[in-house]
C-alpha cells in the first residue's frame, strides 16, 4: 500500500525518545548469528562454531547447547523374551536379553534360560530357512534361537 504525503513531516531529535536496551544479568545469547558482521553474508554453523564462508569470520563466543544423546548401548536396554516355539512345557520359561557391544557393533547378550549362564552367538546350521533367526549357545550346550514372534515382537525357541 502506498500513502502519498502532501507535506513532508520534519522530526526533531527532541521528539524522538531514545530507549537503551540491556540484557538481563547473567544471561548470555547462545543463538548463532545469521549474518556476518564483516560482509553481511550468511553464517553457517558446522561442527564447532558459526563461520562465514565468504570472508572466514568465526564467532568464537558461540556456545552450543548441550544435548544428551542416548545410545542404545548406554541405555542398558533389557528384554525379557517369551518362548514362541512348539513345546507347551517351555511356554512359561523366559529368556533375559541385553544389548551389548561386540567390537564395532551392537548385538544381543543372551542369558541361558535353563542355567542362567551367558551365551555366545553361533552360526546357523543352514537347514533352517528363517532369515532373521540368531542362534546362541551356552557352555553347557543349551541352544537358544532368537526369532520374531507371530505378533511382530522378539521371542526365543
Amino acid at each position: 500500500m502506498v500513502t502519498a504525503v502532501r507535506k513532508p513531516i520534519s522530526v526533531q531529535k527532541s521528539q524522538v525518545q531514545e530507549v537503551e536496551t540491556q540484557s538481563p544479568i547473567g544471561v548470555e545469547a547462545t543463538a548463532p548469528r545469521s549474518a556476518c558482521p564483516r560482509c553481511s553474508a550468511r553464517v553457517f554453523t558446522g561442527y564447532y562454531e558459526p563461520e562465514c564462508l565468504k570472508c572466514g569470520w568465526v564467532d568464537y563466543e558461540f556456545q552450543a547447547p548441550e544435548t544428551k544423546q542416548q545410545s542404545i548401548l548406554g541405555s542398558a536396554t533389557r528384554y525379557i523374551l517369551r518362548y514362541v516355539g512348539e513345546f507347551a512345557a517351555l511356554s512359561e520359561t523366559l529368556a533375559h536379553v541385553k544389548v551389548v557391544r561386540l567390537r564395532n557393533r551392537a548385538v544381543y547378550g543372551v542369558v541361558c534360560p535353563f542355567c542362567t549362564k551367558p551365551m555366545a552367538q553361533t552360526s546357523l546350521s543352514g537347514k533352517r530357512r528363517e532369515v532373521r533367526e540368531q542362534r546362541y549357545e551356552c557352555g553347557l550346550g543349551h541352544r537358544v534361537s532368537l526369532t520374531p514372534a507371530k505378533s511382530g515382537s522378539l521371542g526365543w525357541k
